[in-house]
Order: structure tokens, then C-alpha cells, then sequence
């Protein structure tokens, strides 16, 4: 029989009794520290790249309304009474009387205004926006010529229109829409 002194637990019970070194937490610590930075890291980059595509996606879609109801008051337009690099006033052929102003703040809105009163904001976060107006009569090689402040507005046939808008992603600019350019000919 054995005694009290004579039995010895084995080596293994002990080890499995104690906890881990300070070495071996010092390497556990310092690889979850790694595993969580990748794991941060990656989820900053796809929420900035999911907000930027979400951005593209609402600037282009302002963009396509924008251009789309200008293009169709533009050719629909009886003529030009007013214009600017900054503003455009047509009346529509629909009804002479109804004037529609198309007007960029110089900052950030391009606001469209029916008569009567009625504005709609179009895009927002426009930093560059321009018209430009060309003669009713093409030169030869079908060029149209530029307009000056001394010609009529009745004489303007197409409207050039460009601008560039931007979008903010963490309170930093990093979206920006590549210019968008079109030539409307008024059709009347």
C-alpha cells in the first residue's frame, strides 16, 4: 500500500493547475492587438468606400434630374431674355408668358424658378458652374459663334452648360464629380 508520502502526482496535474506566463500573455495581447487593428482597419475602408459610392451615386442621379429638366426647358424655350455665365431666363413656348430663370448662387445651389415664384433647388454642392451662348446662325462649317453683350438675346440658339459639384465624406472633401458638360440647341 501505498503511503501518503510516497504518492506523487504527476508533473502534468501541476502544469495544468497554473496559468500562463507573462510571456505567453504578452504574445496573446499582442496578437489579438494586431487581429483588432486589421479588423478596424478593414471596416473604416468599406465605409468610406460604401459612402463614397453612395455619393457618386447621389451626385450622378441630381446630375442626370438636373440636366434632363434643363434640357427640356431649353428646347422647349421660344427664346433667351435674359442670360449670364451664372443665369439663364427663357420663356417657354408652351405659354409665352411663363418665364423660368435657371440661377447659381456662386457657392453652392443652382436654383431653378418658375413664374409665379415657384423654386426648386437642382444641385447642391456645386462649386464651378457656367453657361455659355452661342448665335441662332452656324458659321459654314456648321461652328456656332460665341454670343457678345451687344447681340440680342433673341439671336441665342445653344446654350452650353458645365459644372462640377462635391460631396464631403468625415467632413473632408474626397467625392468629386467629374465635370458635366452638354450643349442644348433651343429648337424654335
Amino acid at each position: 500500500m501505498l503511503t501518503c508520502c510516497q504518492f506523487v502526482p504527476g508533473r502534468n496535474r501541476l502544469q495544468a493547475r497554473r496559468g500562463w506566463t507573462l510571456m505567453e500573455m504578452m504574445v496573446a495581447v499582442l496578437l489579438a492587438s494586431v487581429v483588432m487593428a486589421a479588423v478596424i482597419s478593414a471596416n473604416i475602408t468599406i465605409s468610406r468606400a460604401m459612402l463614397a459610392t453612395a455619393n457618386y451615386n447621389d451626385m450622378n442621379k441630381t446630375s442626370r434630374n438636373a440636366l434632363d429638366l434643363l434640357s427640356f426647358d431649353v428646347r422647349n424655350a421660344a427664346y433667351v431674355t435674359n442670360y449670364s455665365a451664372r443665369a439663364l431666363t427663357l420663356v417657354n413656348t408652351f405659354s409665352n408668358v411663363t418665364r423660368i430663370t435657371y440661377a447659381w448662387d456662386g457657392t453652392n445651389y443652382l436654383n431653378r424658378t418658375q413664374a409665379g415664384g415657384t423654386a426648386r433647388v437642382l444641385l447642391s454642392g456645386c462649386g464651378y458652374f457656367n453657361f455659355n451662348y452661342y448665335l441662332r446662325v452656324p458659321q459654314a462649317n456648321l461652328q456656332f459663334v460665341p454670343t457678345t453683350n451687344s447681340i440680342s438675346t433673341n439671336s441665342v440658339k445653344l446654350i452650353s452648360v458645365s459644372w462640377i459639384c462635391t460631396r464631403t465624406i468625415l467632413g473632408s472633401k474626397l467625392n468629386t464629380e467629374s465635370v458635366q458638360t452638354a450643349n442644348i440647341v433651343i429648337r424654335n
